[in-house]
Order: structure tokens, then sequence, then C-alpha cells
């Protein structure tokens, strides 16, 4: 299976490198890239330039993207298990991401129940501290709409910090959050994630984390560890995948959930 593995991936490059030149990988075509050498996770135009960089944008040219993403997810600990989809509607401009998530589950035996699950807001802003750093200042908040047995009926608040350190290709990437639970008599929520990721093309990216989140009765930590990969199949499209696998008996012994998201440019031709 590692064999074939590998030469999957040295088929889907062998193909790669005869589709188009990429080289700053950011998705267009070197032909057309107004822009090259920008990092590969920053979000570009359709002429290949950052969003909203001095002497790129236009009045009437490039207003933001849009995504629309569908997922399901699968979750197991100790015989107990829970099947749910997510739908999610983003925005993004310059520095600027916006989400709106909501969850449906399609079985929940935790709590023996299934039906309409809680709605997340999330709002973020991103930028480089220096040439190489890369950070990310985000809320998200949770919005009790699930119905009573797949929800506790009360606000959530999660302010969250990322560091990205990005060399060429690889980027290495710390993550800490708290959750405010609205709820009284339980703890609030430490989360954190510390990986490594590589973009082995414009079209496949994936890491690597060890991640770790406290429990809302003791405050102990579950670890696990995490996988995370992103294909794109084309500049418009793309899948996710990500597998979680439980060090301890504080985590979920496996959480695996993929993706099929859309992205929709908000432009208007540019006046060149």
């Amino acid at each position: 299976m590692k064999k074939v593995f590998q030469m999957m991936i040295a088929l889907l490059s062998f193909g790669l490198a005869f589709a188009f030149t990429d080289n700053d990988l950011d998705g267009v075509d070197d032909s057309i890239d107004r822009c090259p050498n920008t990092p590969f996770n920053q979000i570009v135009g359709p002429d290949g330039c950052p969003l909203g960089k001095i002497g790129q944008e236009r009045e009437g040219g490039i207003k933001g993207k849009f995504y629309l993403k569908i997922g399901v997810g699968y979750n197991k600990k100790n015989g107990n298990d829970s099947i749910y989809s997510s739908t999610s509607l983003a925005y993004a401009y310059k520095g600027f991401y916006t989400s709106l998530s909501s969850l449906y589950y399609i079985k929940d035996n935790f709590n023996n129940s299934s039906g309409i699950g809680d709605t997340y807001f999330y709002l973020s802003y991103s930028s480089f501290l220096l040439e190489n750093l890369y950070t990310t200042i985000g809320l998200n908040t949770k919005i009790p709409t699930g119905k009573n047995s797949l929800s506790d009926k009360k606000f959530d608040f999660t302010p969250s910090i990322t560091f990205d350190y990005i060399r060429g290709k690889d980027d290495y990437f710390i993550y800490y959050g708290r959750t405010f639970k609205g709820k009284s008599g339980v703890k609030d929520v430490n989360a954190f994630s510390i990986g490594v990721g590589y973009q082995f093309s414009y079209k496949f990216y994936s890491s690597l984390s060890l991640d770790g989140s406290s429990s809302i009765i003791t405050g102990d930590y579950g670890y696990t560890i995490s996988y995370f990969g992103l294909y794109n199949l084309s500049p418009k499209y793309y899948i996710t995948l990500s597998y979680s696998y439980g060090l301890n008996n504080k985590a979920l012994d496996h959480a695996i959930f993929t993706k099929f998201g859309v992205k929709f440019w908000w432009v208007k031709k540019f006046s060149w």
C-alpha cells in the first residue's frame, strides 16, 4: 500500500507538471500571474495578487471571495459514536475572514438523539507580523440553535490566536484558544495545537499536529494526534480530510471529517 500511495503521488505530480506552471503555489498560472512569489496560503485574486495590495486592487475590481462548504464527520469514544453533517458559508476579503456554520446530527449515540445542532459564527483577521511569520486572531461564537438534547442552550465564545512560520513549502504552526462557557457549573475549555505542514504542490497540502483540549468537568486534557489534508480539484473546487487519534481516555478515540468546498470570486473586470 505504501508503494501504491507513493506511485499515486508521483503520477499526480507528473500530471501537474504538464498542466500548468505555478511557482508560488497560489493557484494562478505563471503566464497570467501579476504578483509572483506570494506565500502559498495568501488569499489572492484571479490575477495572482493579494487582495487589497496597493496598486493591484482597483475600484470595481476584486471584492473578495465566497466559500460554500459541505462536510460530514464521524466521532467515536468508548463504544459510542456520532455521525453529523456541516454546512458553511464563508467570505474572505483582504486579511478578514468570516463564516457561518450549522450542524445536523444524523445519529448521536452520546445523547441518543438526532436533529439540528448548534450554529457557529467565526470572524478572524490574518496578516504577516514578519516576512515569514503569519498570524491569525479569531473569535468563534456558538449560537445555541440545536434541539434540547443536542445543545446546552447557552452562548459560548472562543477567542484564539495562531502563529504560522512559513519556510518555503513547509510551515510550522501553533494555535491556542480558550472557550468561555455560557453554562454555569462547567469549566472553560483550553485548547492548543502544535504542528508542521508541507505543500507538496499547489493541489496538495497536508499537516500533522499534536492537539489538546481540556475537559469541561475535570479540566484534565485529552490529547490527540491529528492529520489534515487539502486537495485542490481545480482553482474553484477542493476537498479536505482530517483525522484524529486519541492518545488518552479524555479524548475521542477516533474523529474523522471530510469536506467539499467551492470558491466563488466576486470580481468585476479590470481596466488595465
